[in-house]
């Protein structure tokens, strides 16, 4: 608790111990996929409160008019401790249902919209609440989270005693600089205060933020909230969940489409746990006798799958990856923990916290990336390293600026000839650490943290190598003071390491070579590939078992960033049908994690036509990875190689040959990838051991798919990339065999044109069986 500038403010913590919920019948719950369209009344001892008058949401305000009155939402630019109210308006980019503040010039303006985003440039935009007089020296809580492209994000109280108008000086009561927030906070509200939600230096111009806030006073107690054990997240198929709030005697009602449980007709008053069977946006509502309403449980759960597990991408949002995979990787910086040596930033490491929550919460999995250096804990005072014959030495750090040291650097030969001697900008976060029990000081900081949290994969570093620009060292320097050091700690954590990246412009035989001389094989539970062929996945399995690891773990954590718009399609089928075929229950041996998530959609942008969402848009990698995961959902996926086509293909590492990789999924579907890649001018694809040969382009091309082992086969659909789908005709050719002739050529212009780029034409069959 703490005094702002006369005001008393409180930051709650945002979990509370649990209280057994007194259930308040014993009829049996519904199955979360049976619902029904009328709802039960809350029973009688749970009856609530009447609302609380200061209760709102931002998203509940006027499109008439945009005044500042006491108990309802306005829209302010600010600029220091003045404001001014947004004007209704404009066109284009403007839609009529939103505010801007200069409608004449359309660039330089701020917007807000009627589901609560707004957009804003470096200036300044502020949502503002003006408490009700009810609430004239009563407790004001403020919860709610804020999210955006990045930028920085306040909250803000003005006691300027008038409810007519909104004026500084404001108190700042909380500041967030980055992609999202959330915050819990108390004030003692005066009559006329104003509270401010103010957006402001985004670094996407025009992308809009969202925010979400609940203001309640004590009027009217809230019921504790409902909570989930399980908590929400990704469980097992037929996982039953348990909803309780820490309110005696409080009553839940939930819903499992996602609906408003304190409205919704498909709401149920909660009995006994809830089985989980697919993913299901569970929300929950708790109420009390004399207590308003709690606020509404966001419980998201999904199912674990081996495609989701395989699958997994970059710097996505925690609260969404593309295609629902459930793996996201993100860096944990040593330096925004620990500023000053033996000081850690607290702030950031709840920040940290409350991201990898929220990501677990939604499903989805959390890959730290330990590193980089501390820039107090960098090496100053100089160090050398051979590397390819060659000797290099630097000096101690001549100055340092903008996050770079310049220093003499010499080159030798291995006779010892100078070759070059010259001055060099380096990266201080790229620098070997000075004392490398520094480094080892935050990995266990970092695995203690993250732990608790059901973090189990640490990776450590990233494509630490000469020239990779990730790290100024040598690869002896990084083994012994980055590498083994942090294994030990992971292990004796018993958590897993995760090598970070071994460069895709370096040789393969030289991360088997260093792997050899330091005997670190073992210590390493996952060898991390970047950018790579999915060919040198088996090379360095292989390489692996040879060396006495019986069931190696390989991955690719980035894989990608390529203009390519099937790759997905392409290379995705095949490194998932070779992960299968290794057999086993670990969901977790094999992965490809595509980078990056998203870049802007400006065709002069850092990632443009290379990422999984373009601006607000799934690229068409992105829509191809919706498509393949939509195909390959299920709780059990094995390989399916139980069939023929002709002309022949079959399963196939090497991505410049064509293939044909086959999945059985729940053991009621099957699915088959087909790719063939076009081997003239003349988009030719000849079979080199029967020399049957299909024009791709010419006329009506079809192949021939004969699928054994398939019983009751109620459908054959071939599906396009974009995932549209066309009813195949088949014939039963006896003994659980059926035949097909399935057509080459897309149906869809839009996904024809695709199959035409890139010397290739891939589809897939989706079969389904009674």
């Amino acid at each position: 608790m703490l005094i702002l500038d006369g005001v008393l403010v409180k930051i709650r913590p945002l979990s509370a111990g649990l209280a057994v919920v007194l259930l308040c019948t014993v009829s049996p719950a519904p199955s979360v996929q049976a619902f029904s369209l009328t709802s039960e009344a809350v029973p009688v001892s749970c009856t609530p409160a009447a609302p609380n008058p200061t209760t709102d949401n931002v998203t509940d305000y006027r499109l008439d008019a945009n005044a500042v009155a006491p108990g309802r939402w306005s829209y302010q630019s600010i600029a220091g401790d003045a404001t001014s109210l947004l004007g209704k308006g404009g066109s284009g980019v403007f839609a009529a249902d939103e505010w801007a503040a200069d409608v004449k010039k359309p660039e330089h303006a701020w917007f807000v919209k009627a589901d609560g985003s707004i957009g804003t440039d470096y200036r300044a935009i502020a949502e503002t609440y003006t408490v009700a007089d009810q609430a004239d020296g009563k407790d004001v809580h403020l919860r709610g989270s804020f999210d955006s492209p990045g930028g920085r994000f306040r909250v803000l109280l003005a006691h300027d005693g008038d409810a007519t108008k909104v004026a500084g000086p404001f108190t700042e009561l909380y500041t967030y600089t980055g992609k999202a927030a959330s915050f819990d906070l108390d004030v003692i509200a005066s009559k006329g205060d104003d509270l401010l939600f103010v957006s402001d230096q985004v670094t996407t111009w025009w992308a809009p933020g969202k925010l979400k806030a609940a203001i309640t006073t004590e009027l009217a107690p809230e019921t504790a909230a409902v909570t989930a054990t399980p908590g929400p997240g990704a469980v097992r198929s037929g996982a039953t969940v348990q909803l309780a709030s820490a309110t005696k005697d409080a009553c839940i009602r939930y819903t499992t489409d996602g609906s408003d449980p304190a409205m919704s007709t498909t709401a149920y008053p909660y009995r006994m746990p809830i089985a989980i069977t697919a993913d299901t946006d569970l929300k929950a509502v708790a109420t009390a006798t004399g207590s308003a309403p709690s606020v509404v449980a966001d419980l998201p759960f999904v199912l674990n799958e081996p495609f989701r597990a395989f699958a997994g991408e970059n710097q996505g949002t925690q609260t969404g990856l593309v295609a629902g995979v459930q793996w996201d990787r993100m860096d944990f910086d040593w330096g925004s923990i620990e500023p000053a040596k033996g000081q850690i930033d607290q702030a950031a490491v709840a920040e940290y916290l409350r991201q990898f929550n929220l990501a677990k919460s939604h499903g989805i999995t959390i890959l730290p990336v330990l590193a980089y250096t501390a820039g107090w804990a960098a090496n100053r005072t100089g160090y050398s390293y051979d590397f390819h014959g060659k000797t290099y030495e630097y000096g101690p750090a001549k100055s340092e600026n903008n996050g770079q040291f310049v220093r003499q650097l010499v080159t030798k030969d291995a006779s010892g000839k100078v070759l070059s001697t010259k001055d060099v900008q380096t990266s201080i976060g790229r620098t070997p650490p000075q004392n490398p029990a520094d480094w080892a000081n935050f990995v266990k900081l970092a695995v203690d943290t993250l732990k608790p949290l059901g973090i189990t994969y640490f990776q450590v570093w990233n494509e630490a190598y000469p020239g990779s620009g990730f790290w100024e060292g040598g690869m002896d320097q990084y083994m012994t003071d980055i590498q083994l050091p942090a294994a030990k700690i992971i292990h004796d954590a018993g958590v897993k390491l995760v090598y970070g990246g071994w460069i895709c412009g370096a040789p393969l035989s030289e991360y088997i070579a260093l792997l050899d001389k330091f005997k670190a094989w073992k210590s390493i539970d996952v060898y991390d590939l970047h950018y790579m062929p999915i060919g040198t996945m088996q090379t360095i399995y292989a390489a692996a078992q040879k060396r006495g690891i019986k069931n190696p773990a390989v991955w690719q954590t980035e894989i990608g960033f390529t203009t390519e718009d099937k790759f997905v399609a392409d290379i995705y089928p095949r490194a998932f049908h070779w992960a299968l075929s290794k057999g086993g229950n670990d969901l977790d041996r094999f992965k490809l994690l595509y980078f990056a998530e998203w870049a802007p959609d400006d065709t002069s942008a850092f990632g443009y036509n290379r990422t999984l969402r373009t601006g607000n848009n799934l690229s068409p990698k992105g829509k191809t990875l919706v498509t393949l995961a939509n195909l390959l959902r299920g709780a059990k996926a094995t390989t399916y190689d139980d069939f023929e086509t002709s002309p022949q293909l079959k399963p196939e590492l090497n991505e410049a040959l064509s293939t044909a990789n086959g999945f059985r999924l729940d053991d009621k579907r099957v699915v088959l990838a087909i790719d063939l890649k076009r081997q003239n001018q003349a988009d030719i694809f000849e079979d080199p051991n029967t020399g049957d040969t299909i024009h791709l382009n010419f006329g009506e091309p079809t192949m021939t798919v004969t699928l054994r082992n398939v019983r009751s086969v109620k459908s054959l659909d071939r599906v396009d990339l974009y995932g549209n789908r066309t009813p195949l005709q088949w014939k039963n050719t006896g003994h659980d065999t059926i035949e097909a002739e399935v057509p080459i050529i897309d149906p869809d212009p839009t996904v024809k044109a695709l199959n035409q780029t890139e010397q290739e034409d891939v589809f897939y069959l989706s079969l389904q069986q009674s």
